[in-house]
């Protein structure tokens, strides 16, 4: 996920919010990750390519679940669109969960989970495991299935839960998992009756402005995070209403610009029009007339064309 800074905070960094996608989504909605024993893992790690040198890659969310000792590590990848080599990410990142562990000799390792949720508005059709992702058109490609490894990913299409599913969140996730089902469904007016009350408002309020790419998320984050702090109650019904106002604000700007335009464009067709008239009555030339316009004749003419005059 691209547009993530480095220092900022995810929605899913909140340790409720991730056991409770874990739980839904992983676990069938069996509350067996409990936040309490939830700590935040290393997103970025570093290895060398094969050609020696050091690079980095970063996780969008990874977390330990840990009593005594760290029973498993947990992550989440956030997509907006296919990525024809997301298995192979995804394996990268496995990897280098299982690298931290043996580089600090732990005797048994730790499983790694990971699920890669998809935010777009059509179903994943991307390769979910490497023999899917590889080519296999070689003279020994029949042999590649009984001697390869093939890791398989967990692709979540969000927009496409349903409604059973979506109902066993608990978390702030249940109002993403609702608005991107409606946005696909087309039934938008029925989030307003969202009276969830979101509880990580300027963290949704951004998940929605980078996931949604809708940028009157991100514009109305200042006033609604400020009422937020004040104590106010912020649901989807308030954040839509907001919303909707900077959308009112910008169309009026929009349709400002393009009433002065359209209105320019009228003065325009008239000035041509009453040239043209001249022209015809024989009270100027077309060359005086295109020297009125500061134009040659050729250009004048075009000008008449395009107003539909001639």
């Amino acid at each position: 996920m691209a547009e993530k800074d480095i220092g900022e905070k995810l929605l899913e960094d909140y340790e409720e919010v991730f056991a409770d996608i874990i739980n839904v989504l992983a676990f069938h909605g069996e509350r067996l990750l409990k936040p309490e024993r939830l700590a935040a893992g290393p997103t970025v790690s570093r290895y060398k390519d094969a050609q020696g040198s050091l690079r980095e890659q970063l996780r969008d969310v990874v977390k330990f679940d840990q009593g005594k000792t760290v029973l498993s590590v947990l992550g989440l990848e956030n997509q907006t669109s296919e990525d024809a080599h997301m298995v192979f990410r995804v394996m990268g990142y496995d990897y280098s969960s299982y690298r931290y562990q043996l580089d600090r000799e732990m005797k048994r390792l730790s499983p790694v989970i990971t699920l890669v949720l998809h935010f777009g508005m059509t179903r994943w059709k991307g390769p979910k495991d490497v023999l899917s992702a590889v080519q296999k058109d070689l003279p020994y490609g029949k042999y590649l299935k009984e001697n390869m490894m093939n890791p398989r990913i967990k692709v979540v299409d969000v927009a496409f839960l349903p409604r059973k599913v979506r109902e066993q969140f608990t978390s702030d996730f249940r109002i993403v998992a609702e608005y991107f089902c409606a946005v696909r469904e087309k039934r938008m007016e029925e989030i307003r009756f969202n009276q969830q009350e979101i509880r990580h408002v300027e963290e949704m309020l951004d998940f929605f402005a980078i996931f949604g790419k809708d940028k009157r998320f991100s514009e109305c984050k200042p006033i609604l995070a400020k009422q937020a702090q004040e104590g106010g109650k912020i649901s989807m019904c308030v954040v839509m209403d907001y919303a909707e106002k900077q959308g009112e604000k910008k169309g009026e700007k929009k349709g400002l610009k393009l009433g002065r335009r359209q209105g320019r464009e009228k003065e325009q067709r008239k000035g041509y029009g009453n040239l043209w008239q001249a022209i015809e009555n024989q009270v100027i030339t077309l060359q005086q007339a295109a020297g009125i316009c500061k134009m040659s004749v050729e250009e004048f003419q075009e000008k008449l064309k395009e107003y539909k005059i001639i």
